[in-house]
């Protein structure tokens, strides 16, 4: 991530970096709407394979909505992108305990179900790799709902570091 005062870094984190990180990004993309451009918002799995692209599943889901996954390509989460980010989404709580373990600030940590508190840990996001196109339907509404509630306090973020 570049060294720039005036972006806002979002890191979403899952296993593989293929399905749940990946749409949760361009989900947040997408609600940010003309705001993106001010924010870096990347994913990375804990235990991705370098480029890979996003799963079928997971580009057919986010295509019926308008977004294209098609240049998605996994990377792993590494210490230096991790201490850069203002936010990092994670998916579950074992994504936690590694990108802490990677030196990420643990108040800059959040398991997405959770976030904003006292979230809605009731709703997790579930790993759909391998599993029904139904799955994969399901995990995609569950992120739009988690990122929607996010989004404010991204969008806070950016207002914030842009008038300073």
């Amino acid at each position: 991530m570049p060294p720039d005062e005036n972006i806002v870094r979002v890191l979403f984190v899952c296993t593989g970096n293929t399905c749940r990180s990946p749409l949760a990004a361009a989900a947040l993309l997408a609600e940010l709407g003309d705001d993106a451009a001010r924010a870096q918002v990347v994913s990375a799995g804990t235990a991705a394979a370098e480029g890979q692209p996003a799963s079928a599943l997971s580009r057919a889901v986010a295509e019926a909505e308008g977004i294209d996954l098609s240049r998605h390509r996994s990377r792993r989460a590494v210490a230096p992108l991790v201490r850069a980010a203002d936010f990092v989404f994670v998916m579950e709580p074992l994504h936690r305990v590694a990108i802490e373990a990677l030196g990420a600030p643990r108040e800059r940590v959040h398991l997405l179900s959770e976030y904003p508190a006292p979230g809605e840990p009731g709703m997790p996001v579930s790993d759909p790799f391998g599993a029904s196109k139904e799955a994969y339907e399901e995990c995609w509404r569950r992120i739009r709902h988690h990122v929607r509630r996010l989004t404010p306090a991204v969008r806070q973020a950016l207002n914030a570091r842009n008038a300073s």
